[in-house]
């Protein structure tokens, strides 16, 4: 009886940690700069507004982001969605012609 309630205290205990431990979900939220395109940068705002910044320019919009796509909204235009995934510092965003864009975490 001793050795079945140690093995469900183990496994509850593994079950927990796992839950409630481990390494932290990627986000989104931060600057990304292009590693292709010198001074091209997304700015993630935690409040679901940001900036894409290129050329000197800058262009605010508001976001959305489930995780696996990010639908932004720029000021006086229709939303867009695109697929990405982050691994580590970076971030593989698909563009609107279907290539995948790097940027890196600043």
């Amino acid at each position: 009886m001793k050795k079945l309630f140690a093995l469900m205290l183990v496994v509850v205990l593994t079950f927990s940690l796992v839950a409630c431990g481990g390494e932290k979900e990627a986000t989104i939220v931060g600057s990304w700069e292009s590693v292709d395109m010198a001074g091209a940068i997304y700015n993630f705002g935690e409040d679901g507004k940001g900036s894409y910044e290129y050329m000197g320019a800058s262009m605010d919009f508001t976001y959305t982001d489930d995780g696996t796509a990010v639908t932004i909204t720029y000021t006086n235009s229709e939303p867009s969605t695109f697929k990405y995934t982050i691994d580590g510092n970076k971030l593989n965003i698909e563009d609107s012609f279907g290539s995948t864009v790097v940027y890196e975490k600043k």
